[in-house]
């Protein structure tokens, strides 16, 4: 999987965090995933097997009826809006508790006991789900209550977990900078741990998405044996899973917390507001005017040069993130209003929320395709496909998968009722999985290469937040998000994702130069380096280039 099982060490005795001299021309490659990246995997594996397990049932739970001999299963029968609107509040909630974990990860407990103080929590709104989805919760009117309930506790666990999991596994790549290796071949290249720790979180994010697969079984279930059952499976999975990660917990990397690193950053971040510059706050500089003494945090012995430029970084990177919950409103109609539209076409046995997964099933085909196959042929080609470039196209995919709903939309509106087959719906999956593949796997990568080593859990959590905040603007047009205004919504959600998508480029297309992206396939000719505006040379303070 890691692509280099061809590769033999030559010279491992380099200096692993400076380039070696006289290689500047050298070819680079990612080297070997660690094997205990996969056992991380394993419990991210488990909490989409569970998420997506149980948010797949969830707009019929909440939009249909309870009538067990109906064409869609339900429960509540609170209409689509009423559903749309629970969704984007999960998601909402979910991805705002990832901020509180990345700061319980950081500045208390570390990521992986955060991890075990946040499954019990996972755990019991998994078990109040299962027992208010029961035909006799339902017919007692029960299930609203326990189905918000539980929402709230698994959103508490969701965010605990997801702040975690993502930055530990860059954190098993414990090989810094680039080491010379030789090929069977006899080529010698450059091992470049930037480019490994691009192919983990592409890896990464494709073992998320087996995990995520999960919806195809809990919608079968949820149409033939009722959603009790439906929550219940995932329930079990997350179980055995945790099981797993917590039997071989001694075979990972372990990162400790670094005592107040959130606090310390914020008094960071108010020197350099204050002094208008992160340049000017340093210690140096402040030594120099003579303005080190205005300042109690900056006499202290951990305020230093290095740290200062470590928080301007962590900052920067939360900056290539603030139009992302444009895209993210679109992504979330995959969950709803898109399960919504298949219930209204001829699904000829099909479940109208088993749709969904062709998202899912289309990631897994195409994250190989592109990582053996699209990047090394670009690179061969001479053609530059760098992390903004490919945001931005990740942007103009969403766009164009709300174009389809919109036009398919209108034609369902205008022909006989459930005339129009489900699978038609299928090319709005392919644009929302290359999107997917283009702006989350290259957001991941830029929150934990820019992050500074203490304050990646955080700078991740920050990303994960765009989440809740597309998920936020998607409650806000809930009262649109019904019939018959469907057209004008999606519509609405297309020129919104491609003008966001525009102003990205706009603003961020000099900030990465060099032809190699930060994901790459399985070669490389050129390092990345961040050195334009809203980049790791700029300060963001002064708004100009360092």
């Amino acid at each position: 999987m890691s692509g280099s099982s061809s590769i033999k060490v030559s010279d491992m005795n380099r200096p692993a965090d400076t380039e070696p001299e006289g290689h500047g021309k050298l070819r680079r490659v990612p080297g070997r995933i660690p094997w205990v990246l996969f056992l991380i995997c394993v419990i991210e594996f488990g909490e989409r097997f569970v998420y997506l397990g149980i948010t797949a049932p969830f707009q019929n739970y909440i939009q249909q009826p309870y009538d067990p001999g109906s064409r869609i299963p339900g429960a509540l029968g609170k209409g689509q809006a009423v559903g749309t609107a629970l969704s984007d509040f999960f998601k909402f909630w979910s991805y705002l508790c990832v901020v509180f974990g990345g700061i319980t990860a950081d500045q208390y407990l570390g990521k992986y006991k955060t991890i075990l103080a946040s499954s019990p929590i996972y755990i019991g709104g998994l078990v109040l789900l299962v027992a208010t989805a029961t035909p006799a919760a339902i017919r007692a009117g029960a299930s609203m209550g326990g189905l918000v309930s539980s929402m709230i506790l698994i959103g508490i666990g969701t965010g605990g977990l997801k702040a975690c999991i993502a930055p530990m596994c860059g954190e098993q790549n414990t090989e810094k900078g680039q080491h010379v290796e030789t090929l069977e071949t006899g080529e010698t290249v450059l091992v470049d741990h930037d480019l490994t720790t691009a192919r983990i979180f592409m890896w990464y994010y494709w073992a998320a998405n087996v995990g995520s697969l999960s919806s195809l079984l809990t919608v079968e279930i949820e149409n033939h044996k009722g959603f009790w059952l439906a929550y219940l499976v995932p329930l079990l999975v997350f179980l055995v899973v945790l099981a797993v990660f917590v039997g071989f917990n001694h075979k990972i990397k372990k990162s400790r917390p670094q005592g107040s690193p959130i606090l310390d950053a914020t008094r960071a971040l108010m020197i350099g507001f204050k002094e208008k510059s992160f340049d000017k706050a340093k210690p140096s500089s402040l030594r120099a005017r003579e303005r080190l003494h205005r300042y109690k945090f900056a006499q202290e012995e951990r305020y230093t040069d290095l740290y200062v430029e470590q928080v301007k970084s962590g900052l920067l990177a939360c900056k290539y993130f603030l139009l992302f919950p444009f895209y993210f409103i679109c992504w979330t109609q995959i969950f709803n209003n898109l399960i919504s539209q298949a219930g209204s076409m001829k699904l000829g046995g099909t479940p109208n929320d088993l749709m969904q997964n062709l998202e899912t099933i289309f990631m897994l085909s195409f994250i190989p395709i592109l990582d053996l196959m699209i990047y090394p042929a670009l690179r061969k080609a001479g053609i530059s496909f760098n992390p903004i470039l490919r945001i931005f196209v990740g942007f103009m995919c969403a766009a164009l998968g709300m174009v389809y709903a919109c036009v398919l939309q209108y034609f369902i509106y205008h022909r006989p009722e459930n005339s129009i087959p489900v699978w038609i719906q299928a090319p709005s999956y392919v644009f929302g999985a290359l999107s997917e593949i283009f702006v989350i796997v290259t957001g991941l990568e830029v929150a934990f290469l820019k992050a500074p080593d203490n304050l990646r859990a955080f700078v991740s959590s920050i990303f994960w937040i765009t989440i809740a905040l597309g998920a936020a603007i998607g409650i806000a047009l809930a009262p649109v998000s019904q019939d018959p205004y469907m057209v004008w919504t999606y519509a609405g959600l297309a020129i919104g994702a491609f003008v966001a998508g525009c102003v990205f480029f706009v603003c961020f297309r000099h900030s990465i130069s060099g032809e190699v992206p930060l994901t790459v396939g399985l070669e490389a000719a050129e390092e990345p380096s961040f050195n334009g505006p809203g980049a790791a040379g700029s300060d963001p303070l002064s708004g100009k280039v360092a």
